[in-house]
């Protein structure tokens, strides 16, 4: 899992909060958010023709959208997609 190679204390911490847990989840995982269905959705490495789509789809239906160091502007490196009140937590699991 790239996320655990690339910030494993973080996945540590999310992983002993979190209910459950799946990978690979790619677009589709990001219209489980943007409809309510998921949580949180996190991606280690993105690149722009990955983020560009996502981040109005998201931000339209009410979420948040940022890096995974808390930037609004995500548009290469990664993304974390997920309400208001769970982005902040998520954010200090970081």
């Amino acid at each position: 899992m790239d996320l655990s190679r690339r910030r494993p204390e973080f996945t540590e911490r999310l992983l002993s909060k979190a209910y459950s847990c799946r990978t690979w989840g790619d677009g589709y995982g990001y219209l489980l958010v943007a409809t309510g269905r998921v949580d949180v959705m996190i991606d280690p490495i993105m690149n722009i023709w990955d983020i560009s789509p996502l981040k109005p789809i998201i931000t339209e239906a009410g979420g948040v959208f940022t890096d995974l160091d808390g930037n609004p502007n995500a548009m290469g490196s990664s993304s974390l997609a997920c309400n208001n009140d769970l982005h902040k937590e998520v954010m200090r699991l970081m």
